[in-house]
């Protein structure tokens, strides 16, 4: 018998809990950081974190394939489903002990991701969603603190929007002085980055943002969550997608007004 999304959801609701907690006896204590090989910092935490996430995902579901930031592709016997996992999202704030990181777990059925998770516990906060399910939040400091619906803004213009955006270096190089308009002509404008930009947009704090250079774990689990909160997760044509190697998310509302003032050729 499948398993139903709510099933997956709450799964992926307890591998968060367990990754909170082991997460958090690295975090602003010996971490172990290196360097890969792209530049890019990994800790002890990142390793321990897929690594256990892994280990439950394959005795639950000895089926399912993986995808994670340390460890690759791990393909399951049926291809039925994919779970795609990043275990410190935000690796370079978690090293330097700013809380804004988080540990994002997605499944992936038949091409649509089912189920996101994003648990920031250095923040107090957890955001999720499952399709059909709406998307929520809840403080993780609080036992039992109870889930609360999130949905996005209205606001339809883009001088009224804040924008936020990851490295002003990668979008500036994705999109120009098309990017710099954007921001020049926008309500407020911050560069929060990583997982919590998009989880403003989703509870309505925030209308837009960008990420220039993207992997498909920095995103999948976002993917869902920000639309069951009614908002958009693309590429710059407007395709739903998670493998662009970049990402424009919205409110809904703006959307193919953002669209259009990152690429001008763009037909209406």
């Amino acid at each position: 018998m499948t398993d139903s999304t709510a099933d997956l959801l709450a799964f992926a609701l307890d591998l968060a809990e367990e990754a909170d907690r082991l997460s958090m006896s690295f975090y602003r204590g010996e971490i172990g950081t290196t360097q890969k090989a792209d530049g890019t910092l990994v800790t002890l935490a990142d390793k321990a974190v897929e690594a256990m996430l892994r280990e439950r995902i394959a005795s639950r579901f000895p089926a399912h394939s993986i995808l994670g930031e340390e460890q690759g592709f791990s393909q399951g016997a049926t291809g039925e489903a994919r779970w795609i996992l990043d275990p410190i999202d935000g690796t370079h704030s978690f090293a330097r002990g700013v809380p804004v990181w988080a540990t994002l777990i997605a499944c992936e059925r038949g091409g649509t991701i089912e189920v996101g998770v994003a648990s920031a516990p250095a923040l107090g906060t957890r955001w999720w969603a499952g399709r059909g399910l709406g998307a929520w939040r809840a403080a993780t400091a609080v036992r039992d603190g109870a889930p609360e619906p999130i949905r996005v803004s209205a606001i339809g213009s883009l001088t009224e929007a804040q924008i936020l955006h990851g490295s002003h270096r990668l979008c500036l190089a994705r999109w120009g002085e098309a990017f710099q308009g954007l921001l020049a002509g926008a309500w407020r404008t911050r560069g929060y980055g990583d997982f919590w930009g998009h989880c403003l947009v989703a509870e309505g704090a925030a209308e837009v943002m960008l990420e220039g250079d993207i992997s498909p774990w920095d995103i999948a689990a976002l993917q869902v969550i920000l639309e069951e909160a009614g908002g958009r997760l693309t590429d710059g044509t407007g395709t739903r997608t998670i493998d662009a190697g970049y990402s424009v998310t919205s409110n809904a509302a703006i959307h193919e007004t953002l669209l259009r003032a990152l690429d001008p050729s763009r037909v209406r």
